[in-house]
């Protein structure tokens, strides 16, 4: 799984937190009461208290005072009658989390990231408790987690991961952002954009790469790509390859996980047929252009060198660079981007030095982004050795209630109070080592939304709570934050329903073999290593490109090609209802 590195360091305040607040997501004012939940007071008295250890990913517990004076740690323990002990790691998380439950040492709530076979084999050997069933023997004491895994969608999931619909071993976290998340939208410094094109945003790729080269021979460096030094393509291909209808990418189906239905590097049909596009003719006129740009200057010359995220960075806040591309579909990104990029170097900074491009028209309009209606992104999980499951899903149900979320993702001292700034809950993050805004309470954030944030599974059946959850964050946004963000969705208002192609729901229930997993990683390394050296020269675009496709067949991408559809056709027969 991966986590956004903290770009921003945050002042430490000491603030107490009390319990009493509960809401209808969606209000910016003062919610309405609603009433508690069984997990909330539901005999907390009679009920033994005790310790229960929970699991997450890529936080810190090195602040021992910051985590002893933790409020909203105190108010979860208050409200379920237990003791929280957290467990964190980065290097190794994964495989510690396995070595531990096979040992019977495991957390009493941990987590994994979406790999079915791994998912089977827990339930195979018996290391994972069935919540289904004490949920299901005791509705009452669990009317929001009793609501959720009796949900038609729920019980898919169910069955796709152990054949039966009723047995239900994790609770899912699903990844859904609060608005599209999509590449291809590049950012522009306005004083570049002046000088090469009086202002005007580029609306085609042929007017993009005609600003590129431009700006490139003008001495800046035209455009700069997300791309991990070339080994991350989303970014390149969402900007030049999509609008021409192809994608430069290797596949993604295949990794022997249920996929999501991302498939960026598949193109679809009205009849459904999945083809993989990566050594098209469309795909080698594109890599030609990214070639053609690199030599003039219009792509960054360090490409594939410098980071992304340090030297790109610099430069473009230095104004060295006229394009910046990194996933600015989503209204957030440009916002961190500003604050964190160009806010530092430019005294006189203001938001309006920054222009939201559009996504890129070819010959034919816009391409298509294939985006699923939802993606598992974590399983959490009460292993074998647990003690007091019944106790950890009284925790589960409380943060699932409404009141729970509201502690983790929008109340302030027990109440809505969204003219606080967010000092309060950096306060409690940067104890742990986590600040990078992407939600407030960063334990238990994945627990239900796989990106982070807050779902009204009391008022709403869990599919709707999980693929419609509530981003909080405009409320408490920075003026120059909300103005970005009000830029970037009416920019994107124009173009996203031409855009994005929103895939039906049995595409969340494609699950490859597990042989392709090794044809996925061929490909992708071949893809790495020939567009690398298309676009810096090292191989000729025209007189190379066949020992491109050859190394393609010699993979078996023809295979694979075979193989998505055919898990495509067994989803949609399956589920597609």
């Amino acid at each position: 799984m991966k986590k956004t590195l903290s770009l921003v360091l945050a002042l430490l305040m000491t603030v107490s937190l009390l319990a009493g607040c509960g809401g209808n997501p969606g209000q910016t004012g003062q919610p309405d009461q609603i009433g508690q939940s069984n997990a909330e007071n539901g005999g907390k008295s009679e009920r033994e208290h005790v310790t229960i250890r929970f699991a997450q990913f890529s936080n810190s517990l090195d602040d021992v005072e910051g985590y002893a004076n933790d409020p909203i740690k105190k108010t979860i323990e208050e409200a379920v009658g237990i003791t929280l002990e957290y467990d964190t790691g980065t290097e190794g998380f994964d495989d510690r989390m396995e070595t531990e439950l096979y040992t019977g040492a495991a957390a009493d709530l941990f987590p994994t990231w979406g790999e079915a076979e791994k998912i089977a084999s827990f339930v195979e050997n018996g290391l994972v408790v069935n919540i289904g069933e004490i949920v299901n023997a005791d509705p009452e004491r669990y009317p929001v987690l009793h609501k959720m895994i009796n949900s038609t969608e729920y019980k898919m999931y169910n069955k796709l991961y152990t054949g039966d619909e009723d047995a239900a071993y994790a609770i899912y976290g699903i990844y859904v952002t609060a608005d599209p998340l999509f590449g291809g939208v590049p950012v522009y410094n306005k004083s570049i954009l002046d000088q090469i094109s009086g202002g005007s945003v580029p609306k085609t790729v042929e007017e993009f790469t005609a600003f590129c080269s431009a700006a490139g021979e003008a001495g800046y460096v035209g455009w700069w790509p997300l791309n991990d030094k070339l080994t991350y393509w989303y970014e390149i291909n969402c900007t030049m390859a999509v609008p021409q209808g192809t994608s430069i990418m290797a596949p993604t189906a295949g990794s022997g996980t249920v996929t999501g239905a991302v498939l960026s590097g598949e193109l679809g049909t009205d009849s459904e047929y999945w083809t993989i596009s990566a050594t098209s003719e469309a795909s080698q006129n594109v890599v030609r252009q990214l070639a053609e740009l690199y030599r003039s200057g219009g792509l960054d010359a360090g490409i594939g060198i410098k980071g992304d995220y340090d030297d790109a960075y610099a430069d473009f806040g230095l104004g060295k660079t006229g394009a910046f591309g990194i996933n600015f579909g989503y209204p957030a990104m440009i916002a961190k981007f500003y604050e964190t990029v160009w806010l530092p170097v430019n005294a006189n900074a203001s938001v309006d030095d920054l222009v939201v491009g559009s996504s890129l028209t070819g010959s034919s309009g816009y391409g298509s982004i294939y985006v699923s209606s939802a993606a598992v992104n974590s399983h959490y999980f009460i292993p074998y050795s647990c003690q007091n499951p019944d106790r950890v899903l009284d925790l589960v149900e409380f943060i699932a209630s409404n009141k729970g979320q509201d502690l983790l993702f929008n109340c302030i001292d027990g109440e809505y109070n969204f003219e606080h700034d967010s000092d309060y809950w950096r306060a409690i993050d940067s104890a742990y080592g986590y600040t990078d805004g992407r939600c407030r309470y960063m334990w238990f954030s994945y627990l239900f939304s796989g990106a982070e944030f807050y779902t009204d599974l009391e008022n709403q059946d869990w599919w709707t709570a999980v693929t419609n959850p509530v981003d909080f964050s405009d409320n408490w946004a920075t003026e120059e934050d909300a103005a970005l963000k009000r830029t970037v969705r009416e920019t994107a208002s124009a173009y996203t329903d031409d855009l994005l192609v929103k895939l039906p729901f049995y595409y969340n229930m494609i699950a490859m073999p597990t042989e392709s997993r090794e044809t996925v990683n061929m490909l992708s390394n071949i893809t790495n290593e020939y567009l690398s050296k298309f676009i810096v020269g090292q191989l000729d675009v025209d007189a190379d490109w066949d020992a491109y496709v050859a190394a393609y067949e010699n993979a078996g991408a023809a295979g694979l090609e075979k193989t998505i559809n055919e898990a495509v056709a067994i989803a949609r027969a399956t589920y597609g209802g």
